[in-house]
């Protein structure tokens, strides 16, 4: 166990313990999450339907844009999204913890929007690039800029037509995925809970899940599984899947970094 201490000019100091969790326990996020989803079914599916329409549409855009080369690397950018997407959900688990029933999500969320919106906006610029790059990679691989719908194959095909391109794009892909994870997986539920920046929270997300890997590794698995399943059902499976790993998420936060009690009201980021 250690700590991790916010410290900037213009937030004040705080500590935070950071506790180590075995191997299974993002089995206990989900379970927790899965607890939320059925304490709260009206709205978790709804918001669940609404960002499983929202990726159908991206696709359905794409592909009536003759730009249907795109979307077998469409799942590697609503992963990088999917965060951000969240947000809502992770507010709702933290209302329905801490009880606090006379407050709207939005009100919650309101309070710290310029570092939740900055996220926002490096998540949206990174998915927009990764398109790029991904239909690079694609193009100097099979020599296909803009091939006819005929000719689309899903990414594992793509992989067994050409090792190196597997090799390549996957290598690339998986680096950049445990980058990403390892800075975001809970920054964003810790904007949500404390009044921070965002390269504070992205400081203490990258400590939490270094010294946590074995199990971050696990949850991360299960974030792309479990994401996977739900695009694979044709988008219905997200109805579920959104609402149970928003949920978990929290619960990931609150285990992994636990506030520890200020001396002084000031000190408190609490939101």
């Amino acid at each position: 166990m250690s700590t991790y201490v916010l410290s900037t000019a213009h937030i004040p100091h705080r500590e935070y313990r950071i506790p180590h969790q075995n191997l299974m326990r993002p089995f206990v996020w989900l379970k927790r999450g899965f607890e939320d989803m059925v304490a709260m079914p009206g709205v978790s599916l709804a918001y669940g339907a609404a960002v499983a329409a929202l990726a159908f549409l991206l696709v359905f855009m794409t592909v009536g844009g003759s730009q249907f080369f795109l979307v077998p690397f469409l799942f590697g950018g609503f992963l990088t999204i999917a965060p951000i997407v969240s947000v809502g959900l992770v507010a709702m688990a933290k209302r329905r913890e801490e009880q606090r029933h006379d407050q709207t999500v939005w009100k919650m969320l309101s309070v710290n929007t310029p570092s939740l919106s900055l996220l926002g906006l490096v998540l949206l610029f990174l998915f927009l690039n990764w398109i790029m790059l991904s239909n690079l990679m694609f193009g100097g691989f099979f020599h296909e800029v803009m091939p006819t719908y005929g000719s689309v194959r899903p990414l594992p095909v793509m992989f067994g037509e050409s090792w190196p391109f597997a090799l390549v794009y996957g290598g690339i892909a998986l680096v950049l995925a445990l980058i990403l994870f390892r800075m975001v997986a809970l920054a964003l539920p810790m904007l949500v809970d404390q009044k921070v920046d965002v390269f504070n929270a992205v400081f203490a997300s990258w400590r939490a899940v270094g010294e946590n890997w074995p199990s971050m590794i696990v949850w991360a698995a299960l974030l792309f599984l479990l994401t996977g399943l739900g695009i694979g059902l044709w988008f219905v499976g997200l109805v579920v899947v959104v609402p149970l790993l928003g949920y978990a998420t929290w619960h990931a936060y609150r285990d992994t970094l636990v506030p520890l009690p200020t001396a002084t009201p000031e000190a408190d980021n609490s939101l």
